[in-house]
């Protein structure tokens, strides 16, 4: 397992461009209110990269996905895009039945910052563009604010009765292209685990997986090939017998 003492060494490694971390004390809250159908006072919105949305969110705890979408898209990376429930407008935009029939494409302000609106949700969470200036539940690591973010994690994690506090719960890490494999085999060595997900080792997988099932395919459509050349000789033997 990989505690947050190890973050800032993971950050320095050769090939590693930054490394974001699920903040439980931010996105708890926010997935147990929306789950028991309240609104929380602030709007808190959830930003997450569309890297990890494409191809590893069914993998992580982020509450976050088109399946709670009801209509729309989720928001792009930088596009200033927020994707947000009908309630959560109506109750921090003072948006009327009117405006909702037409919301998708209007513009709210949020923190002095404009945003069009990509979609609707029907779970009340606001979905927001990722910026890594700013931190919406998936904290990007940075030297001058990692103590606090540790700190403020391990004090909820304690007071939520979580087993091990001080263990990062997910991390997520991008690295240089083509350095992924050379960051993932010093991972394994370093920091021995199981559930490391890599897009490094998912294409090599696939690749060995879909040669194999080829070979079989191949392998099969031979013996059909086969039996109905046996077939046909058959069929004709009977024919030319009968005249």
């Amino acid at each position: 397992m990989i505690t947050y003492e190890d973050i800032p060494d993971i950050a320095s490694m050769d090939g590693v461009v930054t490394v974001l971390l699920y903040d439980s004390s931010y996105l708890d809250a926010i997935y147990r209110t929306a789950n028991e159908d309240k609104l929380i006072e602030k709007l808190n919105p959830v930003a997450v990269p569309e890297s990890i949305t494409q191809d590893y969110l069914h993998q992580t705890a982020i509450p976050y996905g088109t399946e709670y979408l009801e209509e729309g898209r989720l928001p792009r990376d930088s596009a200033h895009e927020i994707t947000i429930s009908k309630k959560l407008l109506e109750k921090h935009f003072s948006y009327t039945d009117e405006m909702l029939s037409r919301a998708i494409g209007s513009k709210i302000n949020y923190e002095n910052e404009t945003y069009t609106i990509a979609g609707i949700n029907s779970l009340d969470i606001c979905y927001i563009s990722f910026d890594a200036k700013r931190n919406y539940g998936l904290y990007q690591y940075d030297v001058d604010t990692f103590d606090e973010f540790v700190t403020r994690n391990i004090d909820y994690k304690k007071t939520n009765d979580y087993l091990y506090p001080e263990y990062a719960n997910e991390i997520f890490i991008f690295t240089v292209d083509g350095s992924e494999k050379a960051v993932l085999d010093k991972l394994f060595q370093e920091y021995p685990a199981e559930n490391y997900i890599s897009s490094e080792y998912v294409s090599v997988w696939k690749k060995t997986f879909n040669k194999s099932v080829l070979q079989k395919i191949i392998a099969i459509d031979s013996i059909v090939i086969s039996l109905l050349g046996v077939i046909l000789l058959l069929l004709n033997k009977n024919h030319i017998s009968k005249v």
